[in-house]
């Protein structure tokens, strides 16, 4: 045999030896567990319950340990606020809308008390100019009062 092929004979009998070893061990490892004592105490003996022949897992009551409880419980508290401070902004926006419809109102009448107290003003200012001219009038002429620009029929009469 050539050196090349007795190396490569070596190796292909390295590999078929740790191939065989393995498979043994697999082997050994099965048997023991079709041997083993189902009730013997092992870790996942206290997370399954027996059901007839079969085991199964048991539902934990505590999914995460003390501490991951709490900061579950926490993010749980904070998503509720969070929601509940949603619903409260959205409700002061609505007020909000509601305020500044008022406030619109609430410029327009004002905008009107001031048209309404300027004509009124006005009219106080003629009523007193009125009374002025009433109070100076002769008895020849009554129909002084009346402002120049308005002929009427007593004026017409009277002025003629």
């Amino acid at each position: 045999m050539s050196s090349l092929r007795k190396h490569i004979h070596k190796d292909y009998i390295e590999r078929a030896r740790a191939y065989h070893q393995k498979k043994q061990a697999l082997r050994k490892l099965k048997l023991k567990a079709a041997l083993r004592d189902p009730d013997e105490f092992y870790l996942k003996r206290i997370k399954t319950k027996k059901f007839g022949v079969f085991y199964k897992l048991k539902r934990r009551a505590h999914k995460y340990p003390e501490d991951d409880l709490e900061s579950i419980l926490l993010k749980k508290e904070i998503k509720e606020v969070n929601v509940e401070l949603e619903e409260v902004n959205l409700e002061l926006k609505e007020v909000n809308l509601e305020l500044e419809e008022v406030n619109q109102e609430l410029e327009e009448v004002n905008a009107d008390i001031e048209v309404m107290t300027r004509e009124a003003r006005e009219l106080r200012k003629l009523l007193y100019d009125m009374q002025k001219r009433k109070e100076n009038a002769t008895v020849e002429n009554p129909n002084q009062f009346i402002d120049d620009g308005v002929l009427m029929e007593t004026q017409e009469i009277g002025g003629s």
